[in-house]
């Protein structure tokens, strides 16, 4: 959600960790998809918000980040075998 503040557009913060929180599910859904049944979900999910947090502050194009953030959770996990 935008509004507008002195004239100059603004996201709305909520809607911004809406988009963080989608992000993130997008790309746990993808390492899931790509390592099946290899790791326990909590484990997946805790390489993704690892990933997440490292990657997202440094990120050019937004819509980039699941699968960026997804490909790094994956060889974190590849890591920790």
């Amino acid at each position: 959600m935008t509004g507008t503040i002195d004239g100059h557009r603004v996201r709305d913060p909520h809607g911004l960790h809406a988009d963080a929180e989608d992000q993130v599910r997008q790309a746990a859904s993808e390492v899931r998809r790509r390592v099946g049944d290899q790791y326990d979900d909590q484990v997946v999910q805790r390489a993704v918000r690892e990933a997440y947090d490292e990657i997202s502050d440094h990120a050019k194009i937004e819509s980039f980040l699941p699968i960026l953030v997804a490909r790094a959770a994956e060889e974190k996990l590849g890591a920790r075998r």
